[in-house]
């Protein structure tokens, strides 16, 4: 796993290119913060809103499965 790599439901997730870093919201740092964050305090279902949303829009990729 890379430094924009996280593990969430048996899989692991990576952040794409896509995001500009213009500003502090659209930085790779910035949102693994806030996934890190949700993970944290186990709020699974932001989490998993955040994850579809994010894929959908190409800025989040599924690496691989957990075995």
């Amino acid at each position: 796993m890379n430094k924009y790599s996280f593990k969430f439901k048996n899989k692991i997730y990576e952040l794409t290119d896509l995001w500009e870093e213009t500003c502090i919201n659209d930085s790779k740092d910035f949102q693994m913060e806030q996934f890190n964050y949700l993970l944290k305090i186990k709020d699974f279902t932001t989490m998993e809103n955040r994850v579809n949303n994010q894929i959908m829009l190409g800025y989040l990729k599924e690496s691989s499965y957990i075995k």
